[in-house]
């Protein structure tokens, strides 16, 4: 039990530094403005269609909590502000529920998707 005040004082540290280091980069639209088409936009909510072809690359970006839902599925690879690189395999109709995040992309095929971000 005496590890639970540890383990929760470090995940708010951490959160504490995502949300810091976000802050310092623009988000996916402001560096990839070709790639989006806003759809709906209020106080709590932005909803975008995102569509990018193979080889397309997108710069360093920040994202608030957000979900993603695959219309055209493909490979991505993302790498992550700390330099480790990922690569994802999405298929259409998959849905993916995203923290905060901070990346760069590169795109292995085209991709078509739906992104909602929590801008609370």
């Amino acid at each position: 039990m005496k590890l639970f005040p540890l383990a929760l004082a470090f995940v708010i540290a951490a959160s504490g530094s995502v949300c810091a280091s976000a802050a310092t980069y623009p988000d996916s639209c402001a560096v990839g403005p070709t790639h989006c088409k806003l759809i709906k936009e209020d106080a709590k909510f932005r909803v975008y269609d995102y569509t990018a072809k193979a080889g397309d690359k997108i710069a360093m970006h920040s994202h608030p909590a957000h979900v993603v839902y695959v219309l055209q599925g493909g490979k991505t690879k993302f790498t992550m502000e700390d330099g480790s690189v990922r690569e994802v395999d999405l298929k259409a109709g998959d849905a993916v529920i995203n923290p905060k995040t901070v990346h760069a992309v590169e795109h292995l095929s085209d991709v078509h998707v739906i992104i909602v971000e929590d801008k609370q």
